[in-house]
């Protein structure tokens, strides 16, 4: 998959100067053997351990030498001269700091994405399907409005291209990330240095789980939307970006739920007529998951410098 990107790259890139830095989390395979003996002129960057996405794509981008920075995701394919096209765009528009381009699936259907970070902030909150709490929540987080329909508040990291200067003002990836919740953080710095879009024209391949296949087609519920992983560091973001109290009341929320999908499912069970305690398996999990969120609460709510992994 790494090599097939790599080549992606070097076959459709013509008008631009490209310089691929491949960063290496402990794959533990022979990746490295592959890739680097099929492309030589590549820099590979040996982490020794998983680092995850931020300090991966900060080692790489501490030694690139380009004056745009171009994170990309190994599972994705390049299928014209994307860099050349993004780098034109940044260079006719310079109240663009950083860019990025439309998802596809690989039967080249668009792949949706949150362009405002006010939808994700309602995405992050828990509960049984309600038009009334939708509305509630749009009242509280409404989107973003710009009048330019490619302007952005969130970039997708699988394709992100910024700027040399707007990662020297806006800072690299946070290191406390391990991983999901830093591309979130990053885009809230890099916007506020200038204008973030993602433009029409630019398009490419994103597999997604590339590393977690098993996860492909899994259907996404209300109750198996709390991943771990993924929750701790978006909590992780909502503290850092938007305060003690918006992290307090996401937590109540996914306490709170705990009970709720248990009384809920046993009510059903009882009106089938049959064992109220039957067919809990989804809501054991949410608990505990829930359980494993919860861990961090602490070190969250007080801000303590820490590698969110788990």
């Amino acid at each position: 998959m790494t090599a097939d990107c790599v080549r992606s790259v070097l076959e459709h890139t013509q008008d631009v100067g490209v310089e691929v830095i491949v960063v290496d989390n402990h794959s533990q395979d022979d990746s490295k053997a592959i890739v680097t003996g099929e492309f030589p002129s590549i820099t590979w960057i040996d982490m020794g351990y998983n680092a995850g996405f931020a300090r991966a794509n900060n080692a790489g981008m501490r030694v690139a030498k380009g004056q745009n920075m171009v994170l990309l995701n190994s599972d994705t394919l390049l299928i014209d001269d994307l860099l050349a096209k993004t780098a034109a765009h940044l260079e006719q528009d310079p109240d663009v700091v950083a860019c990025g381009g439309i998802q596809l699936y690989p039967d080249l259907t668009e792949r949706p994405f949150f362009k405002s970070l006010a939808t994700f902030r309602r995405f992050q909150f828990i509960y049984p399907p309600s038009g009334f709490i939708d509305k509630v929540l749009l009242k509280l987080y409404p989107d973003s409005q710009h009048i330019d329909s490619e302007q952005v508040d969130w970039i997708p990291a699988a394709f992100l291209v910024a700027r040399r200067t707007t990662v020297a003002q806006a800072g690299m990836l946070d290191e406390q990330f391990f991983m999901y919740g830093e591309d979130t953080d990053w885009n809230c710095r890099l916007g506020r240095v200038g204008k973030l879009k993602v433009y029409n024209d630019c398009r490419y391949i994103h597999y997604e789980w590339g590393s977690h296949p098993e996860r492909k087609g899994q259907v996404i519920t209300v109750i198996n939307r709390i991943l771990p992983q993924i929750t701790v560091s978006n909590l992780v973001w909502t503290r850092k970006e938007h305060g003690v109290g918006q992290f307090l009341i996401l937590m109540f929320n996914y306490w709170l739920m705990v009970p709720v999908y248990f009384a809920w499912k046993m009510a059903l069970n009882v009106k089938d007529l049959t064992n109220p305690f039957a067919q809990l398996e989804n809501q054991v999990k949410y608990a505990q998951s829930v359980g494993v969120v919860s861990r961090f609460f602490g070190k969250i709510l007080f801000k303590k410098k820490y590698f969110y992994k788990i």
